[in-house]
């Protein structure tokens, strides 16, 4: 077993492997995703801009990511409805179509659909097994103990007696976090998910000290040298819910500031990427649209549904 703040140097990104079947074909008809016909989305939702970073930083022109988006309509409860449903029952964005008409929903599941297809550039989810493994082991262990907790802190806040009435945001998971659903609001319980966030945080600095002491120097991101998966994860739920959709605040930078240097360096160095920086101004873009499209009573040119 693999020591808790243990982290493999990722090698350099390869010049150039040699593609898939799937992928060699698929390349020459699109500049999209091989395989995938359409990407339904809501680009200002956080999971969301994990996959778009992701497509960014595996080179995919904007132009591309544009033509194939199919917009939903996700503060409508489009994405609850029974067109959306029937295509992916779990009732989440963003996912993707396939040629074959299956769905791959989930945006881990995703951005490994991309790599395993796109194996070309910068491989974000490591290029030998023991990589892998250690990203996929960093990945597990912040997404179960940061970015589980700091969703479910916000989800249930918007059920809780300290979400006003008249906020934008009240009841808003009352008809998805449902039994229908498959799923529960525990109103209650919202400033403890809030408390374990943070203290995966703190936890996570602690890991990289300890690193740091025993190697002579802690690694640039989480899972080693190089960009992948775990680190667009937690990047963006730490940007989302402390910076651009504070509801209620998660401003762990803020309260922790010169606690954990590490942690802000890094994040620093991930919000500062060309592709994180392309992503966020794309997701500002939409949401400036949709709000116009609202105010007009417009639909979405790319709208998922008819």
């Amino acid at each position: 077993t693999a020591q808790a703040g243990a982290t493999f140097k990722l090698a350099a990104p390869l010049p150039h492997r040699a593609t898939s079947d799937l992928a060699e074909a698929s390349m020459v008809k699109c500049s999209f995703v091989p395989g995938v016909t359409d990407y339904y989305t809501f680009p200002p939702a956080p999971y969301a801009l994990m996959v778009e970073i992701f497509l960014r930083e595996k080179g995919i022109p904007d132009a591309a990511i544009r033509s194939y988006e199919r917009f939903i309509d996700l503060p409508s409860l489009e994405n609850r409805c029974e067109g959306i449903l029937a295509m992916n029952p779990h009732g989440t964005v963003p996912f993707f179509k396939m040629e074959d008409g299956s769905f791959i929903n989930e945006t881990i599941a995703m951005c490994e659909y991309v790599e395993e297809t796109m194996p070309e550039g910068p491989c974000l989810i490591g290029r030998t097994a023991q990589e892998r493994a250690t990203v996929r082991m960093w990945q597990r262990r912040m997404e179960e103990h940061y970015v589980i907790p700091a969703y479910y802190g916000h989800r249930n806040w918007t059920a809780s007696e300290d979400c006003e009435e008249g906020h934008f945001m009240k009841d808003f998971f009352s008809k998805r976090l449902t039994e229908e659903h498959g799923a529960t609001l525990i109103p209650e319980a919202y400033k403890k998910w809030l408390v374990w966030a943070r203290n995966r945080i703190q936890w996570l600095e602690t890991q990289k000290q300890a690193e740091a002491k025993k190697t002579g120097g802690a690694s640039e991101y989480i899972a080693g040298d190089h960009l992948s998966t775990v680190d667009v994860q937690v990047y963006v739920t730490l940007w989302f819910f402390g910076d651009a959709f504070p509801y209620p605040p998660q401003r762990i930078l803020q309260d922790l500031e010169g606690q954990i240097p590490w942690v802000q360096a890094w994040y620093d160095r991930v919000h500062a990427r060309p592709a994180v920086a392309a992503a966020r101004a794309y997701r500002e873009e939409s949401l400036k649209a949709y709000e116009a499209r609202k105010e007009a009573g417009q639909r979405a040119p790319n709208a998922a549904l008819p």
